[in-house]
C-alpha cells in the first residue's frame, strides 16, 4: 500500500489548533450578525411606519422573536457551517426560507396569543422586504470577506482521509480546490487493488490507525467508472471504521447521481432525459421573459434608436436583418437582428461571419463586438418565440448541416431558443469554424435544457452582463 502525507504532524497540529481557534468565534460573529441585521430591519420598519403614517408602532419585540427563530432554526440547517459558507447561492436560497418560515412563525404566534392587533400589517411587510435585502446582503459580504481566507485554508471545516485504487493528480480541477470547500486531506492512501481479500483487511486496519491519529473525521473514496466493482468490495472492509464516508465520483458517475431519480419496485428509476418543463415552470420563465424584455426595450429605446439611424446612414439596405431559425420542438420562425453585413443570406447556403468578414459594415462591426445587432431579439421574446436564455437558435442551414453530424444537435429544440444561454456564457460564443467547437457548444444546450432552474437563468443573464464588459463576439 502507498501511503501519501501532506506536510508534518506539527503542521496538523498548528492548523487544528488555528482552526479551533477561528473558526468557533467566526460562527458566533455571523449568528450575531444575523440577530443584529434581523432587530435593525425591524427597527428601520418601524421607523418608516412612523415617519409616513405618524404614528407609533408596537415595541421591538417581534423582531426579537424574529431574530431568535431565525437564527436558531439557520444553525441546526446548517447555514453557519463553515464549508458552506462560500456558497452563496446555496445560502441565498436556503437563508430566505428561514427567514418566509420566521415570519410566518410570527404571524401564528400574534394569532394565537391574540395580539395581532398590537402588530402593524404595514410594518410587517416592509419588515419582509428590508430583512430579506439585509440578510441577502450579509451572504454577499460573506463571500467577499471569506474568500481570502478559505483560499489560504485557514478555515477548513473538516480533516479526511482519502482513500483511491490509483496515484492522483492533485493539480487538476477534481482535486485541488478539497481544501477551498471544506476538505483538509490529512492522509491519503492509495490501496493495491490486487491485494482484495484478507490484503485489504490487512490494509484498511493500517488506514484505522493512521486515520485515528491523524484525528480524521470523515473518509473520502476515489473511484472512477470502471471500478465499480472494486467500490462493493472496498466498502464491504471499511464497515468497521465508524465516520462517515462518502463517494469523490469521476465524471460519468457525478452526472449520473446528480439527476432526479424517483422509487420503482424497490429500486430506483434515475431521470436520464427530462421532461418538458410543467405549467408552473413555464409561468415562471415566461414572466421573467416578459418582464424582464419589456423593461429592457423601455430602458434600451435610446440605444436601439441611435443604432438604427447609424446602420441606415452607413450603407443601404434594411435596418432589420430577418432570417429563420428553429425554435421550440423545432417550429419555424423569424429572428429579428439589427443589419450588420451588407448581405441578407436567408437559403439553404448560410456562411457563417468570421471575425475579419468583408461582409460586415464598419457599424455592423461595433455591433457586433458589443453584441447590440442582437437586442431586435427582445421583441421575439416578448412573442413568445424566444426566451431570453436558452440554445442559441442557428441558421436552418446550419441546423440541418449539424443535425446530421451531431447526434444531440436536435435536443436543443427542446426548450425556447434564448438570446443568451448556458454555451455562451461558458466561452462557446460566436463563430464556431470547427465541428469539436460546435460539439462543446450542443454539449453545453444539452446540460442545460436537462438542468433548467429559474436560478440557472438568473446565473446566465448575471454571467452574460459580465462577459459584454470583458469579451468580443462574432
Amino acid at each position: 500500500m502507498a501511503v501519501t502525507t501532506y506536510g508534518s504532524e506539527n503542521y496538523y497540529s498548528v492548523l487544528s489548533n488555528r482552526r479551533g481557534a477561528l473558526q468557533r468565534p467566526l460562527q458566533v460573529a455571523l449568528i450575531a450578525g444575523d440577530f443584529l441585521a434581523v432587530l435593525l430591519s425591524y427597527y428601520a420598519a418601524s421607523a418608516l411606519y412612523r415617519l409616513l403614517v405618524a404614528e407609533r408602532d408596537s415595541s421591538i419585540g417581534a423582531g426579537l422573536v424574529v431574530a431568535a427563530v431565525l437564527v436558531t432554526i439557520a444553525y441546526f440547517q446548517g447555514v453557519y457551517d463553515h464549508h458552506r459558507l462560500l456558497n452563496t447561492v446555496w445560502q441565498l436560497r436556503k437563508t430566505l426560507a428561514v427567514w418566509v418560515i420566521s415570519l410566518t412563525i410570527l404571524t401564528v404566534e400574534a394569532f394565537l396569543l391574540k395580539s395581532s392587533a398590537d402588530l402593524s400589517r404595514a410594518t410587517t411587510l416592509l419588515f419582509a422586504a428590508t430583512g430579506g435585502v439585509a440578510l441577502s446582503g450579509l451572504r454577499v459580504l460573506w463571500r467577499f470577506a471569506l474568500t481570502s481566507s478559505y483560499a489560504k485554508g485557514r478555515l477548513v471545516d473538516r480533516k479526511v482521509v482519502l482513500l483511491s485504487l490509483k496515484p492522483l493528480d492533485f493539480t487538476s480541477g477534481r482535486f485541488k480546490d478539497l481544501r477551498k470547500h471544506g476538505f483538509n486531506v490529512v492522509r491519503h492512501f492509495v490501496l493495491d487493488p490486487s491485494e482484495e481479500g484478507a490484503g485489504w483487511d490487512r490494509e484498511i486496519r493500517d488506514v484505522v490507525r493512521q486515520a485515528r491519529a491523524a484525528d480524521a473525521e470523515e473518509y473520502l473514496l476515489v473511484v472512477d467508472w470502471d471500478e465499480m466493482p472494486l467500490l462493493q468490495k472496498l466498502s464491504q472492509h471499511l464497515r468497521v471504521v465508524p465516520q462517515p464516508i462518502r463517494l469523490l465520483p469521476d465524471f460519468p458517475i457525478a452526472d449520473l447521481v446528480s439527476r432526479p431519480f424517483q422509487p420503482v419496485s424497490g429500486t430506483i428509476a434515475i431521470e436520464i432525459q427530462r421532461a418538458p418543463l410543467t405549467v408552473f415552470e413555464r409561468v415562471q420563465k415566461r414572466c421573467l421573459d416578459v418582464g424582464l424584455a419589456s423593461f429592457a426595450l423601455l430602458m434600451l429605446a435610446p440605444l436601439l434608436v441611435t443604432a438604427a439611424i447609424m446602420i441606415k446612414l452607413d450603407s443601404k439596405g434594411k435596418i432589420i436583418f430577418k432570417q429563420s431559425r428553429r425554435g421550440f420542438s423545432g417550429k419555424q420562425f423569424e429572428i429579428w437582428k439589427f443589419r450588420s453585413m451588407t448581405v441578407a443570406e436567408n437559403g439553404h447556403t448560410v456562411t457563417q461571419a468570421k471575425r475579419t468578414d468583408a461582409r460586415v459594415t464598419r457599424v455592423g462591426r461595433v455591433l457586433r463586438r458589443t453584441s447590440i445587432d442582437e437586442l431586435p431579439q427582445l421583441w421575439n421574446v416578448l412573442r413568445g418565440e424566444m426566451s431570453l436564455v436558452g440554445p442559441r437558435p442557428h441558421a436552418l442551414a446550419h441546423d440541418n448541416y449539424y443535425d446530421e453530424l451531431i447526434s444531440n444537435y436536435i435536443y436543443r429544440h427542446h426548450m425556447k431558443p434564448g438570446l443568451t444561454g448556458w454555451a455562451q456564457v461558458n466561452g462557446f460564443r460566436g463563430e464556431t469554424p470547427t465541428i469539436d467547437l460546435m460539439e462543446k457548444r450542443v454539449e453545453c444546450d444539452v446540460w442545460y435544457v436537462s438542468n433548467w432552474s429559474i436560478w440557472l437563468d438568473l446565473k446566465i443573464m448575471a454571467r452574460t452582463a459580465a462577459a459584454l464588459m470583458f469579451q468580443e463576439a462574432y
